[in-house]
């Protein structure tokens, strides 16, 4: 094995090591929660409604 090998290995090995401690520990940092999907449906028609009274 190359030295790039093995240093992708470790990297793989790292990044299932903090998947595994975020799922046993339940912590879902960054996850959107309801109030997040409603703030982007309402800036998302605020956007719509904006560029139509704009264009029309």
């Amino acid at each position: 094995m190359s030295n790039q090998d093995i240093e992708w290995q470790l990297e793989l090995d790292r990044r299932a090591r903090v998947y595994e401690d975020i799922e046993a520990g339940q912590r879902w940092e960054g996850t959107l929660t309801g109030l997040d999907y409603a703030a982007v449906a309402a800036l998302t028609v605020a956007l719509v409604v904006a560029f139509w009274i704009w264009g029309a």
